[in-house]
């Protein structure tokens, strides 16, 4: 009987998140066995893409995902680190392919709107999470 409501309030969540424009995010550890769920809001640069354009990328850094989408981009990307973590300075740096800064900022939530203002062409983006750096490469079409 228990199985039976703890699937149907499963089903329930799950279908209330999607309708709010929310997406599920698992972690497994290296056996595969799951780890954790958590409901994920998305942003306005995900959702307002058609599904086939929202390609997006992945990466761990320590014991944090980093992912970017989409990835070919129109001019707006999000940036997503999960878990954040608040305790350290967490940043990120858009630059070109010379290397000229073209916009910096913070990362203080978990998702990050960044719009690159550029012409079309390829960027640099480095995600600075304490003292561990990622670098992405962007494309703008």
């Amino acid at each position: 009987m228990y199985r039976i409501i703890f699937l149907c309030l499963y089903v329930l969540c799950v279908g209330l998140a999607m309708a709010q424009g929310s997406k599920i995010a698992f972690t497994y550890d290296a056996d595969g066995n799951m780890e954790s769920r958590k409901v994920v809001p998305l942003t306005n640069a995900r959702s307002a893409a058609p599904e086939e354009e929202l390609q997006s990328e992945s990466s761990q850094l320590g014991e944090q995902t980093i992912t970017i989408y989409p990835n070919p981009t129109k001019g707006r990307i999000a940036l997503e680190v999960y878990p954040l973590d608040t305790e350290v300075k967490n940043s990120y740096s858009l630059m070109d392919l010379s290397g000229k800064l073209l916009e910096q900022g913070n990362i203080e939530n978990q998702i990050t709107d960044i719009h690159i203002e550029g012409g079309t062409g390829i960027y640099l983006l480095d995600v600075h999470l304490g003292k561990e750096v990622s670098r992405w490469k962007i494309i703008k079409q």
